[in-house]
């Protein structure tokens, strides 16, 4: 513990004697709060967080047995020390089970109770120091198991994908183009799966940095047209304004990866008409704008059941989930772009209605000044 580190100490007792004397005691070297009640100590407990409580057990009203448990159902690290002038065997036992550090009598004796609550301090920053680190190894772990995961997988497939594309150039006849074509795009269809396994599992176990970078979102949009197989029947339309801004700074990866799955699904689902992609941008305060990105098509729209709640959303959810299906895929593109959503700070919602198609907007906020 940091000698600079401001301990914040609350003292709970309904008489005005022992009040003062734990502030004469404390006051000089803690950041002492006093709470003449059960019910002020809980009320201060929720707008700020303490690491130790010296609370009386009886009092008027809420009494500091009560104060014990929403203190440590607020905060579980808050060390709590109970005072009493009626002590008894069951009432230390039931303190002590709800989570008291410690159980002195009144009246206590000053040099002991100061040893009592700066034991209380170092445990209390022992503890949430010892939950971060563990926190960050675990964290650690998954990240290095999901790198190593990553890393077995596309090693062979990237040398499956390659051999192939060498194999298309040479002699094949017309039956052998076939079956290499065919390769191919089950090669393909497999590793996009896997990254979106890996890309999701990432996402959802772990703290993973966000990508930062300068980008064109109009370029980004046309190239995420360019790069996608449209089938001929479909008319692609690509709505961006003229004064859209020409460059910004904000998650790029993560939003391609986001206006991506929303293209390949209406790509997916429709199977005549359009498929309409724009993004707008609206200037907030400061160096920052909201850019949005709506994707609409005119396919068979979603089920009802499907919208209700926001179930569209959910990791491995589709439409139809019997084995007959038309429409290949895990159900997991919307659950990963609702993550990436989330964890940038936006949204991400549907409107649609069977047989007419379905609208998808994803927001999310960039920053416009690079200085």
């Amino acid at each position: 513990m940091s000698e600079n580190t401001i301990k914040r100490l609350l003292v709970v007792d309904d008489e005005e004697g022992p009040r003062q004397s734990l502030n004469m005691i404390f006051g000089d070297d803690y950041d002492v709060t006093i709470a003449t009640s059960g019910e002020e100590a809980i009320e201060f407990s929720r707008d700020r967080s303490f690491h130790v409580v010296v609370t009386d057990i009886r009092m008027r009203g809420v009494s500091g047995i009560d104060v014990l448990r929403e203190v440590k159902r607020i905060d579980p690290h808050t060390e709590v020390v109970v005072l009493t002038a009626y002590e008894t065997l069951e009432t230390a036992r039931q303190a002590i089970s709800l989570g008291a550090s410690e159980y002195l009598k009144k009246p206590f004796d000053l040099d002991h109770i100061q040893t009592v609550v700066e034991e209380c301090f170092r445990n209390y920053f022992f503890k949430s120091k010892q939950e971060t680190v563990i926190r960050e190894d675990v964290n650690a772990a998954k990240n290095n198991f999901l790198e190593i995961v990553s890393h077995e997988l596309n090693t062979p497939m990237h040398g499956i994908l390659g051999f192939l594309e060498l194999l298309e150039g040479t002699q094949l006849d017309e039956e052998q183009s076939d079956y290499v074509a065919t390769i191919r795009a089950c090669g393909v269809k497999y590793f996009e799966h896997v990254q979106d396994i890996l890309t999701y599992a990432k996402m959802s176990m772990t703290e993973s940095d966000i990508s930062r970078g300068a980008f064109n979102p109009a370029t980004l949009v046309l190239k995420l047209i360019a790069e996608s197989e449209v089938p001929e029947s479909l008319q692609v339309i690509s709505n961006i304004p003229d004064d859209l801004l020409e460059l910004v700074s904000g998650a790029e990866q993560e939003i391609r990866i986001v206006v991506r799955k929303l293209l390949l699904n209406a790509f997916k689902f429709t199977t005549e008409g359009h498929v309409a992609v724009s993004v707008r941008y609206d200037p907030l305060a400061g160096d920052q704008a909201r850019l949005t990105f709506v994707v609409a098509d005119t396919g068979e729209g979603i089920q009802p059941e499907l919208l209700e709640h926001g179930k569209i959303f959910d990791a491995f959810t589709q439409g139809d989930s019997s084995v007959r299906r038309s429409h290949e895929g895990l159900g997991l593109g919307l659950s990963l772009c609702k993550s990436i959503a989330d964890r940038l700070g936006g949204t991400i919602r549907v409107e649609s209605e069977r047989g007419k198609g379905s609208t998808f907007t994803f927001d999310c906020i960039v920053d416009t000044n690079f200085t």
